[in-house]
């Protein structure tokens, strides 16, 4: 009997890998949630055999629908949307008050995602599997010491939430903690973009240190993690990583792909904050220096945990398929 996925964002990075993945199973029929499904990308997902309806996160009961029925639900909010829409406004009133919008923009969502999902199994019965996008609590793990990673808190706070007030819910959750995209270093290229320099070597500028190992991710590889884990057992916390990596071995491979030699500079967390004021600067490399310090939590899984024969997009592989070219073209 053919199963129903239900996928926030699934006009997105995550949650369209995830379309694309369950698309290519024919076990599997794909449902995706989105605000306008008259929109050009909604229409793109229909016409790929995607059963597309609305949804607004921002409201719990308008999802009652949208997730009737499901077997598995793939659940993602996005961090970064109100963040950048509410930035030049706020930056320059505090260097916190841009990542506190954001950060309550998510949990509310979240919320309210978890709200919705938790009336579907107690009604239906028949959800699963949820599978929520989250990330490691900063702040706790680092024990205070790290405090600007709201990107990070505000997907660990939706966790939390769903543990403590969704525990029917949560007997049906797995968690997704994607790493870090690779992808950032052209699409946010203002802040991780490599520079090449007037000798023709590069430049790599990293907070934290430059041989601590960062679970390094292709985003596209989303699908394969939420497959993963919606065909296993509930109660997984899963590292979505292809590579673990540090920045030193990143730019040997990076060197060999160039053919020009490549040097990683430590920058520290002050820098990039003077760089990109307003808190954007310190939330980017509060987060990698985390990272370096502490790493991810000692509770998370491995993708070859779960399945040994995984095949996942290696470090080599993302910096072969990407146009260098177009993005240091930029800088001359």
């Amino acid at each position: 009997m053919t199963k129903l996925i239900v996928v926030l964002g699934a006009t997105g990075i995550q949650g369209g890998s995830v379309v694309s993945t369950f698309l290519a199973d024919p076990a599997w029929k794909v449902r995706g949630v989105t605000r306008n499904n008259s929109s050009p990308a909604a229409k793109k997902l229909t016409a790929r055999g995607v059963e597309v309806v609305e949804g607004d996160i921002d409201n719990s009961s308008s999802l009652d629908s949208a997730f009737a029925g499901a077997n598995a639900i793939f659940a993602v909010t996005d961090f970064w949307s109100p963040f950048f829409q509410a930035y030049p406004k706020l930056r320059d009133t505090s260097d916190r008050a841009t990542g506190e919008h954001a950060f309550a923009v998510e949990v509310k969502r979240g919320k309210a995602i978890a709200d919705a999902a938790a009336k579907v199994l107690a009604t239906e019965k028949g959800l699963e599997r949820f599978v929520w996008s989250s990330l490691p609590p900063v702040k706790q793990l680092s024990g205070g010491k790290f405090t600007y990673v709201y990107h990070f808190d505000a997907k660990a706070e939706i966790a939390r939430y769903i543990e403590k007030e969704q525990p029917a819910l949560w007997k049906q959750t797995s968690l997704l903690n994607m790493g870090f995209y690779i992808t950032n270093m052209v699409a946010m290229a203002e802040i991780f973009a490599p520079k090449k320099e007037a000798d023709g070597s590069y430049t790599i500028s990293t907070p934290g240190s430059k041989d601590a190992k960062h679970p390094q991710v292709e985003p596209h590889d989303a699908g394969i993690f939420a497959a993963l884990l919606i065909n296993s057992a509930p109660g997984k916390n899963l590292l979505g990583v292809g590579e673990m990596i540090s920045w030193e071995d990143f730019g040997k491979i990076f060197s060999e792909h160039l053919g020009a030699p490549v040097q990683i500079k430590e920058l520290p967390i002050d820098g990039r904050d003077k760089l990109l004021p307003g808190g954007l600067g310190r939330e980017a490399s509060e987060s990698m220096t985390f990272s370096s310090e502490f790493g991810w939590g000692k509770d998370l899984l491995m993708p070859k945990d779960i399945d040994a024969n995984v095949k996942l997009t290696s470090v080599k592989d993302y910096i072969q398929s990407e146009d260098w070219d177009a993005l240091f073209s930029k800088q001359a």
